[in-house]
Formats: C-alpha cells, sequence, structure tokens
C-alpha cells in the first residue's frame, strides 16, 4: 500500500466482499449513487481513507467532523462501499488508486465496482459498461449498453487498471448524464444496474423523488469538479467525443 494513502478501516466481516467505488465526477453519478446506497441499506462505517493528495478539509454532518471519504460494510449482502465527497485530481489518481486497490485485495474482495458517468448529446439516459475480464464482460452484457471503445478517465479509469494488473474482476458502471451538472437521475439508474447484477434490492423512488433537491446540494461540488478538470486538459489538446469518469 503506498505511504502516501493510508486505509484506516476495521476489517469487514464479509469473507468475500464486492467492492463498490464512487467519487465525484461528471453529473456527480459516482458520488451520489454510492452515498444513496450507503444510507438505503443501513450500512456500517469501517473507516476512511486519508492521504496527502486530498484537499485539507473536514466533512461536517449535524455538526459532526467526518473523513471526506469514507467505507462502509453490508455485512449480511457482503457489499462494502467506498464513497466520497471529494474530487480526486487526476494527477493524483494514479497513487490514489495504488493505495486502495493493495487493500481491497487484503480484505478478500471477489470483484470490484467503479460508479461514474459518461456526457453524451442526446436525450438518452443509459447505463454503458466495461470491465477488466471476458468473464466480467459477459457478467455484465445483457443489463447495459458495452462501452466498445473509448477511454475511462480520473479514479475509476486508475482503479480499473490496477485491478486489471493484479488480476482483481473489475467493471465500471458509466450513468450517462448530458452535462456536469448532478444527475441524481443517472445516479438511480446505475443503482438499479447493480440490482440486476447483484440483487441489492435499493429501492431507488426517494433518489429519483430527491432529484431536484440533491441537485441543488451538489451544484457546489459539481463546479468543483469542473473546475478540476479545466486545469489538466489545455484545450487545444482536447479530443472530441463522449466524456467519462
Amino acid at each position: 500500500m503506498s505511504d502516501d494513502v493510508q486505509v484506516i478501516a476495521k476489517k469487514p466481516s464479509s469473507n468475500n466482499p464486492i467492492i463498490i467505488e464512487g467519487f465525484p465526477g461528471i453529473g456527480l453519478v459516482g458520488n451520489i449513487a454510492s452515498q444513496y446506497i450507503v444510507n438505503e441499506l443501513g450500512m456500517d462505517y469501517l473507516g476512511a481513507v486519508e492521504s496527502r493528495f486530498f484537499p485539507p478539509l473536514s466533512v461536517l454532518q449535524n455538526g459532526l467532523a467526518n473523513m471526506p471519504v469514507r467505507i462502509y460494510e453490508k455485512a449480511d449482502r457482503e457489499v462494502v462501499v467506498i464513497t466520497s465527497d471529494i474530487p480526486i485530481h487526476p494527477a493524483s489518481s494514479y497513487d490514489v488508486a495504488k493505495g486502495l486497490v493493495p487493500w481491497m485485495e487484503s480484505i478478500g474482495s471477489k470483484e470490484v465496482i467503479c460508479l461514474a458517468g459518461i456526457s453524451i448529446a442526446g436525450d438518452q439516459q443509459r447505463v454503458f459498461g466495461a470491465a477488466t475480464s471476458n468473464e466480467m464482460l459477459e457478467k455484465i452484457r445483457d443489463q447495459l449498453e458495452i462501452f466498445e471503445i473509448g477511454t475511462i478517465s480520473g479514479i475509476s479509469g486508475s482503479v480499473m487498471n490496477e485491478c486489471l494488473m493484479k488480476k482483481l474482476p473489475a467493471m465500471c458502471l458509466l450513468g450517462e448524464t448530458h452535462s456536469m451538472a448532478p444527475d441524481p437521475n443517472a445516479a438511480a439508474l446505475t443503482v438499479n444496474t447493480l440490482n440486476k447484477l447483484y440483487n441489492l434490492d435499493v429501492d431507488t423512488t426517494k433518489l429519483e423523488e430527491r432529484a431536484t433537491e440533491l441537485n441543488a446540494q451538489m451544484q457546489k461540488l459539481a463546479e468543483q469538479v469542473t473546475s478540476t478538470a479545466a486545469e489538466e486538459v489545455p484545450k487545444s489538446t482536447a479530443i472530441p467525443g463522449p466524456m467519462y469518469g
């Protein structure tokens, strides 16, 4: 595990859990979906991730300080969730993934699921998917649109690469959205896809009903993500096409 990224958490009760990670990105799909799963399943807090690559902040909830990147477990479902309130800077994604994936291996994770967004012009809302092996690709093929050609950027792309190198089965679910603004509907579609794949039985009704409220709460964070991405990609080198991450 990287000395620059530390996982400070209790060992999960699950022997071979699936691990779902959700960091802020396009449409805040990963952030919204992962935190919603934690809340709806009533997951238990295991600990947090800390790193010198993270911004110096504490997340306040009801006046109490919380770490910005947290880990939860639902033991009877054998599910662990890593959820984040902060975007990971593109320049730090490699190091953060290098710190997270060895911990995933150490707790016996059988599969890793990265949640992110993809921005495509149009009026459809679909879920796209990619995987690190043919076996994982076949598992998701009937439940979503396969993301045939392209790249997955940011922390989700780095986690996928690290899982690939370590032969830890992984997939990335990309909720389609049409702007950088928070998109709870895309998050709900992504959670429903997880329900089909893993029988999580997470009711997304509240998420769909609270779309307007969540849009207001997450708008400031979306602006921060947009600013970070703009710093990393000079306009002269931008390549037209789908956006994802």
